[in-house]
């Protein structure tokens, strides 16, 4: 199946993505309705564990692709995502009805581990149908996330000025399930489901001083315009293998847990995935609140989290066709973004007027629809597409580990210090972190221990099949 059959699939996964992600990032909006309602009942004033509240949908969602990726596997991506637009929908109506925050603490991640279930699976789907213009794919595709942010903050923040919060959340709900049908049109081209014509490349045994010596096949694949892609799909190394003789064993590769030992490059990259999305989400939790603070009104401060997803939009559609024409290596993207993202955020708890508000909005929805985006590109081209929703599955985890504790601790110090900067500035330098580690590992791999698998110097998405009497390209030389 060419992949101009697949736009179909693109546009199911951009509406997914919207409702799932976008709305994630825009509970927000609920943060000061719900410290007005269940405040008084919190230590403090509340921020910390409200902030934690809101910011859950998206920790979750996260958090949620281990899971997401290996139901994926076992039973196709249609299921997985009309499951998480049933969850999620449930998880926002049952809200609806909470007089305590005590149920909110049950139905919030409840509609976060639906979103994430259909979030992740979505992605997954278009590493399946997108091949030679994967990168332009999965940016128009992660588009729908900065859609979904333009427009339903000003749509929840008119529900609720209307209708109060309670039914503007379940109107939401209603919105929500239409992922549902959004899954049904989320059938992968089976030709890529059977791996045909594969060559095993043979490489030596494992000794103690190599790292992860990987066995790779190289799978030809047709490609729209009748001619043929081959790319590198990377098997289990011997462990992995191993470990795929008991019950256990074959659990830890489903959630692709195994790539942490056989795959040194992917390992490598997990600790930018803990630091990763500080700012964004800080960002989105305590904007309002802080808008407020300096006299912004409800409608303006709701208008603030849609800039960031125009300026969202902005970089997602542009960076597919930098990545693909080999116009900007991936790493200087990320490494940017990153440091925009930091630079930007501590401005805002020091300014008091709103155009400087506006410009650092728009740097940070800029910088972060750059590294969400580059992110996807980076892993699978290090993992393949094969292993690539279990191993986006775990980054995902561990960005929500980071923004749920990130949040927390920006709440923690806004209830301490009655200030918005220590929490931002503590999100940035988290942030900051994330482009000195992602410069420091394209040092290491493509300048000390050279390997392969690290995104090149003029970055393809496919690795190209080496000649036969020369080393096997993704092999291992020896750590």
């Amino acid at each position: 199946m060419g992949e101009n059959q697949n736009w179909p699939i693109l546009c199911a996964a951009f509406v997914t993505q919207a409702l799932t992600h976008g709305f994630a990032g825009s509970m927000g909006v609920f943060y000061v309705e719900w410290k007005k309602a269940f405040g008084e009942d919190l230590p403090g004033d509340g921020s910390s564990t409200i902030g934690w509240l809101t910011s859950s949908v998206f920790g979750v969602l996260l958090s949620t692709g281990p899971i997401s990726g290996a139901l994926s596997h076992h039973f196709g991506v249609r299921p997985v995502i009309m499951l998480g637009g049933s969850l999620s929908a449930l998880g926002l109506f049952v809200s609806s009805f909470a007089d305590t925050i005590h149920l909110l603490f049950f139905t919030v991640p409840l509609t976060g581990f639906g979103c994430g279930l259909a979030y992740a699976s979505s992605i997954t789907i278009i590493t399946k149908c997108f091949h030679k213009h994967f990168a332009l794919a999965s940016g128009i595709a992660s588009t729908g996330i900065s859609v979904g942010v333009m427009t339903l903050p000003l749509i929840i923040q008119a529900l609720v000025k209307y209708y109060t919060w309670r039914n503007a959340i379940m109107i939401v709900a209603g919105i929500i399930a239409q992922v549902m049908v959004c899954g049904v049109l989320m059938k992968p081209p089976s030709e890529l489901d059977k791996l045909e014509e594969t060559t095993e490349v043979n490489v030596p045994e494992k000794s103690t001083q190599d790292y992860d010596q990987e066995p790779r096949a190289y799978t030809r694949i047709s490609t729209e315009d009748g001619g043929e892609m081959e790319t590198v799909v990377i098997k289990n190394d011997v462990l992995a293998k191993e470990s795929r003789k008991n019950n256990f064993g074959v659990i830890l590769d489903s959630l692709g847990l195994s790539l942490i030992w056989t795959n040194r490059v992917y390992a490598c990259t997990l600790p930018m995935f803990f630091l990763n999305g500080a700012v964004y989400t800080t960002f989105l939790v305590y904007i309002k609140e802080r808008a407020e603070e300096v006299g912004i009104s409800d409608y303006n401060a709701a208008l603030l989290i849609s800039i960031i997803g125009i300026s969202g939009f902005v970089a997602r559609a542009g960076h597919g066709r930098l990545v693909d024409k080999k116009i900007c290596h991936p790493t200087t993207i990320c490494a940017f973004a990153n440091f925009l993202a930091a630079v930007s955020l501590p401005i805002i708890a020091v300014s008091e007027q709103y155009t400087m508000f506006v410009i650092c909005v728009a740097n940070i929805g800029f910088a972060a629809g750059l590294y969400i985006a580059i992110n996807i590109v980076i892993v699978r081209g290090i993992v393949g597409v094969q292993r690539f929703p279990s191993a986006m599955g775990i980054a995902l985890f561990l960005v929500a580990m980071s923004i749920m504790s990130t949040v927390a601790i920006a709440g923690l110090l806004l209830d301490y210090t009655g200030d918005h900067m220590a929490g931002f500035l503590y999100a940035s330098i988290i942030q900051g972190l994330t482009g000195v580690w992602v410069l420091a590992s394209h040092v290491v791999w493509t300048k000390c221990v050279k390997d392969p698998r690290w995104p090149s110097p003029l970055p393809s998405l496919c690795h190209s099949v080496p000649n036969q009497a020369t080393e096997p390209r993704g092999e291992d030389k020896g750590a």
